[in-house]
């Protein structure tokens, strides 16, 4: 009988508070959870207060993105086996001290390293927030860092089209991994399925904010050479 290997994600918007918890952070990570769960993994959405526009699919756990609640769910990501993949997925706020939570706090990359600690697979962390390369330290043996942009850059809303439905970044990057969102078609990669890598590297070429002066650079931190290995 073969072994079936674990496949977590945790998808994480702190959204600070009411008056910028835009609606596109949730829209955008139910659309990746929607797609994971769909490829067979097993999803906790952390959004804002908790309260989402559209009801995600049931079995994606929903909870708020405050401390406690991002707390258990990072424990439950951190419980991978050696050959096992976790995946966490980030999208707005951050600043140059971390991830913005609902409310003051703020996930430092030194509290997310410690938190991930006992996981003994490999971790993929998608940062799609502003400033997410100052989590670009954490990438190591079977870790690897994808940000939306560089650590004194923001990350910025698609332009027209979509809009203000989806961050420019994780858009392009869910289309080269899964195809493009019903509500927002766009031309995808001419073959899939793409590993990792080839899927950064479509998105960053297709990613539109590249020019000042809403500037985003992505960037992958992959020391060990894992991400033509994986694929999602």
């Amino acid at each position: 009988m073969t072994e079936r290997h674990e496949r977590r994600c945790l998808l994480l918007a702190g959204g600070l508070d009411a008056a910028r918890n835009h609606r596109r952070y949730g829209h955008e990570l139910l659309w990746w959870g929607e797609r994971l769960d769909a490829a067979g993994f097993a999803c906790w959405a952390a959004l804002g207060d908790g309260a989402v526009p559209t009801t995600p699919t049931s079995s994606i756990k929903l909870t708020s993105a405050a401390r406690a609640d991002v707390s258990g769910g990072l424990t439950w990501l951190a419980k991978l086996g050696k050959d096992d993949l976790g995946l966490l997925v980030v999208s707005n706020h951050g600043n140059s001290s971390g991830i913005c939570l609902w409310g003051p706090d703020v996930l430092t990359p030194s509290e997310l390293q410690q938190a991930l600690a006992p996981a003994k697979g490999t971790l993929v962390l998608v940062m799609g927030q502003c400033r997410g390369g100052v989590f670009g330290s954490l990438a190591g043996p079977r870790t690897v860092v994808v940000s939306a942009c560089a650590e004194y850059e923001s990350s910025w809303a698609c332009p027209p089209p979509p809009g203000l439905a989806y961050d420019e970044f994780l858009y392009q990057l869910g289309t080269a991994l899964f195809g493009a969102p019903k509500d927002a078609p766009q031309p995808g990669p001419a073959r899939r399925p793409l590993s990792l890598v080839e899927a950064f590297y479509w998105a960053r070429a297709q990613d539109r904010r590249q020019a000042p002066p809403k500037q985003e650079t992505p960037m992958m931190f992959d020391p060990a050479g894992l991400t033509s290995g994986i694929f999602l």
